[in-house]
């Protein structure tokens, strides 16, 4: 009886994208934590589909509306506890689904404090795995379809939705 499962050297050649289409999705990815610790603007439908689905530990937002609230509401009530965070993502693992889509696997590192520049270095308040779904816009960007946030390791200033 044949192995059903193929080997290796049966498989099909794995999809590929071109080396442009994978700096699109890390710079996508750079501009989201810039977006997440207030150091750049970008209006969240340059970054989500408009159907699009974020999930950060136990918070579920869909659609680029509840999405833009969640972050409109996130940088004033950073602004009035004088929160600063900063996001550190690394290890980058984009899988092609299509020549149109994409599954973008990265580990992200965040530091949290309170109070004036320079602040105090203390434990990351969490490390979490983040899985997305990205997607090719109608003009070529590449958008997130979904955003999937895992926390693995939670710090005493996680915010609530991480713990």
């Amino acid at each position: 009886m044949p192995d059903p499962k193929p080997s290796l050297s049966q498989t099909s050649e794995p999809l590929t994208l071109p080396a442009a289409d994978e700096l699109a999705l890390q710079r996508l990815a750079s501009r989201y934590w810039a977006l997440a610790d207030g150091t750049e603007e970008f209006a969240i439908p340059e970054l989500f589909t408009p159907d699009g689905v974020l999930e950060l530990g136990s918070l579920r937002l869909e659609g680029v509306e509840a999405i833009r609230h969640f972050f409109v509401e996130r940088e004033r009530a950073n602004k009035a506890a004088g929160r600063v965070t900063r996001h550190l993502a690394s290890g980058f693992l984009i899988i092609p689904l299509s020549s149109e889509s994409a599954r973008v696997r990265s580990t992200v590192i965040v530091h949290a404090g309170n109070g004036e520049l320079p602040i105090e270095v203390s434990l990351p308040s969490g490390i979490a795995d983040f899985e997305d779904i990205c997607v090719r816009s109608g003009n070529g960007d590449w958008l997130y379809r979904s955003r999937a946030g895992r926390t693995v390791f939670v710090g005493p200033s996680a915010a609530s939705f991480a713990r």
